[in-house]
């Protein structure tokens, strides 16, 4: 790496590290292109090509591109810039390398018509650092469902799902099964990173109602009873295990795909710890929802949970599973480290507003804190001090774009592609090692986070500026009438039309018909009040019998 003391990306004069060989790809309609940073710009390169590329896939050094444009499926050595392999498959859909580069696989739509006979290989593993004209490996796999093989940090080991078998090959050696683990029924299997001693964890779902379970074994001892660690799961749709950077722990995610309690559409997710030393336990949560994201640091012995309704919670755990550090209540859905594990970026991409909050993983302190509207992409330089983000299709096809930020949320550069151009892939080019960690710029201060965090409305009357001087809707100066007591009423001085005249004494006539009416009405009721009264006398003395000469 080399070291800069200019201006830096923090603006101001502290070493950032930059890679010699720092360079990102871009995947879309035009084809496959490469840039350089940071001058970020556009150089040529032996894999680019103007063709629609369907897949692409970079080693974990950053050594070798494997890209299928359609009509050949080509491996190129990206530091040399030349083609190392040439396989004439045209209609390859997924591609993955092995650790050390000595093997590359492809994938393909499994079909049956005239020229494909049934159970045709659809997967086949290919040599690169001995190529030859047939591949050394292939097999049946219809999903994509772990169709890729699995292997050890140093390629001693490979493993591979066969329906209700994992079998393992010893260094690369194809054409012999080295052991096997058979069961009734197998979901996944997973490979831990990690040397000597190589371990191996089994999912295996339910059956006719048991249980289902997570099983992990240390490699060799494959017995039932031999297991390390195992949990079993009453009901569970789906399980995935993220293990940390030395394989030692695990965190299993059990996800339902139904919510039976119906608190939510998401379905329901449960989160398990797991060891190498036999632990296993459940992860408790102290808020009901979905879990968002669970990853663990890329140097400590540490992860983060999302989890919980909008706005959900995000908590640091240690191996034991307790709370360490809570980061509160946010708009997250991505826990995102960089590659040395010094600053964490917790995100809402998505359907949300694309917020970013940087923390500092050691003292926990808040960073930056900005927004990245329309956001659908997000990855960390191998510097660990920038990152790039994307508007990418088919999520968004409109506006696509792809930016490159710094930490503290300076937009370094910004690139738009045309209406017409769309943008499927961005990734940059990987390190071969861990660069050092990049220096931490300064925390946000007190200040700054409560002008960052959002104000409640405050009514323009208790505002600071006071109330506003309320606007006069009626200009009294023009031509418009004067409405305010209900009647209208011609400006002096100003002529008014006869359509206005008449309606004014139309209004006038109605008003003075009103009024006739109503003293008429009163007259008329006083009158028949007194012959009521009158009635009255009359019937009250008829029943005392009373002469009627006397009445006079």
């Amino acid at each position: 790496a080399v070291v800069s003391t200019q201006s830096g990306h923090y603006g101001r004069g502290i070493q950032i590290l930059f890679e010699p060989f720092t360079m990102f790809i871009t995947r879309g309609s035009e084809g496959l292109k490469k840039y350089t940073y940071p001058e970020c710009k556009e150089v040529s390169a032996v894999f680019q090509t103007t063709k629609r590329c369907s897949t692409v896939c970079m080693s974990q050094n950053g050594e070798v591109i494997a890209v299928c444009d359609g009509e050949k499926t080509r491996v190129y050595n990206i530091r040399a810039d030349k083609v190392i392999l040439e396989l004439d498959r045209p209609r390859t859909m997924l591609v993955a390398l092995s650790p050390y580069n000595t093997h590359v696989i492809t994938w393909k739509q499994y079909v049956v018509d005239e020229n494909t006979p049934a159970n045709t290989p659809n997967v086949e593993v290919w040599s690169i650092s001995e190529p030859q004209d047939t591949p050394v490996y292939s097999y049946v796999k219809r999903s994509q469902v772990q169709w890729e093989l699995l292997w050890t940090e140093d390629e001693k080991y490979c493993a591979r799902l066969c329906n209700a078998e994992v079998q393992f090959f010893l260094n690369n050696d194809f054409t012999k099964v080295e052991s096997r683990i058979q069961r009734d029924k197998i979901g996944g299997v997973f490979v831990p990173p990690g040397t000597n001693p190589y371990h191996v964890a089994l999912y295996v779902p339910s059956i006719k109602g048991s249980h289902a379970f997570v099983q992990l074994y240390c490699y060799g001892a494959f017995e039932k009873t031999a297991a390390i660690a195992n949990r079993s799961f009453a009901k569970v749709d789906s399980v995935d295990i993220k293990f940390n950077k030395t394989g030692k722990y695990g965190i299993i995610m059990a996800a339902n795909d139904v919510d039976k309690s119906g608190t939510s559409y998401y379905g329901q997710t449960l989160l398990y710890f797991i060891s190498t030393r036999g632990e296993s336990n459940q992860i408790i949560l102290d808020k009901n929802g979905p879990v968002y994201s669970a990853q663990w640091n890329p140097s400590r012995d540490e992860f983060i949970i999302l989890y919980g309704f909008m706005p959900c919670k995000a908590a640091v755990y240690n191996t034991k599973c307790d709370v360490i550090h809570n980061f509160g209540e946010n708009h997250y859905n991505e826990i995102l480290f960089n590659p040395q594990g010094n600053m964490v970026g917790l995100c809402g991409f998505g359907n949300l507003r694309g917020k970013m909050k940087f923390y500092d993983t050691t003292t926990k302190k808040m960073l930056s804190e900005f927004t990245a509207s329309d956001t659908t992409y997000f990855e960390w330089a191998p510097s660990g001090d920038i990152f790039i983000t994307g508007t990418l299709s088919p999520r968004l096809r409109q506006d696509n774009e792809f930016k490159i930020w710094n930490v503290k949320g300076k937009i370094l550069h910004h690139h738009r592609v045309d209406k017409d151009v769309q943008l499927w892939q961005l990734k940059w080019v990987n390190s071969p090692t861990v660069l050092p960690a990049p220096p931490i710029p300064a925390p946000l201060t007190s200040k700054e986070i409560a002008a960052a965090k959002p104000q409640a409305y405050r009514p323009p009357s208790s505002r600071s500026g006071g109330p506003q001087a309320t606007r006069k809707l009626i200009d009294h100066g023009s031509n418009l009438p004067n409405v305010n007591d209900g009647v209208y009423k011609p400006h002096s001085g100003n002529q008014v039309s006869k359509q206005a005249l008449k309606n004014q004494r139309k209004r006038e006539n109605r008003a003075a018909n009103k009024a006739t009416d109503a003293a008429t009405t009163d007259s008329k009721d006083f009158q028949a009040a007194v012959v009521d009264e009158r009635e009255k006398k009359l019937k009250n003395l008829k029943k005392k019998k009373v002469p009627t000469a006397t009445l006079r």
